[in-house]
């Protein structure tokens, strides 16, 4: 019998263009605070991601209304709407890499598929919302701090006899490899600034590596189920 399998994609830069579409939240919110102001929200965004070890949007939104609230003198109930409005209202859907939801509905018909993304508990769900990704897996989605360090919970949520994990960031397809009991194969989706660190080419801690999610329209149950070191 063909072994059970299950998808897992990550959604930043592997479904999505997260960089275009931080390009285009950047030029928004200069916009909307001036370019001192968009810099010192981008110094707080990277400043929480380096003490959380993740993005965290809406404690950075919290952190630079508290900051610009007090050193302007006073609340602007206006501009913290609008702040607020961008950043948790943002077209998330117009940036999906094309094909990606092709992708998606051409694996259901291989296995399960399931997002599963690291990001804050608030933000990343709704933007994966925003994005149209949950309809497109029937609401399979897991978000966590750190989804290495929730593999037990993926297996007990989606069970399967062979797992296929999707994802742009070469460390967490290492930590995967190393931690999943299970057997797995690690697909390498070369976009973002992790690509671009590595050499060109296939990266040989991966699996199967894919310059594009549509690339994945072509691949077969047996190519994702062939044996690997």
């Amino acid at each position: 019998m063909t072994p059970r399998l299950t998808f897992l994609l990550d959604v930043d830069n592997t479904l999505l263009d997260n960089d275009g579409a931080k390009s285009e939240v950047s030029v928004r919110l200069g916009k909307l605070l001036g370019e001192t102001g968009r810099a010192r929200f981008w110094e707080m965004y990277e400043a929480i991601r380096s003490e959380r070890g993740m993005v965290n949007i809406p404690l950075t939104l919290a952190r630079f209304e508290a900051e610009i609230t007090a050193t302007a003198g006073g609340r602007d109930p206006a501009r913290r709407f609008a702040l607020a409005d961008l950043l948790m209202g943002f077209p998330y859907d117009r940036f999906l890499f094309p094909g990606a939801l092709d992708a998606l509905a051409h694996l259901r018909r291989l296995g399960r598929v399931a997002i599963l993304s690291d990001g804050d508990p608030t933000f990343q769900p709704s933007k994966i919302w925003r994005a149209g990704l949950d309809a497109a897996v029937d609401g399979y989605v897991l978000v966590f701090d750190h989804k290495e360090e929730h593999l037990a919970e993926v297996v007990a949520a989606f069970p399967a006899d062979h797992y296929v994990m999707i994802d742009d960031k070469p460390d967490i397809l290492t930590a995967v490899r190393a931690r999943l009991a299970a057997p797995v194969t690690t697909v390498f989706l070369r976009r973002g600034r992790y690509a671009a660190a590595l050499p060109p080419g296939p990266w040989a801690g991966a699996d199967v590596t894919l310059d594009a999610i549509a690339d994945l329209l072509t691949m077969t149950t047996d190519q994702f189920l062939v044996p690997h070191s």
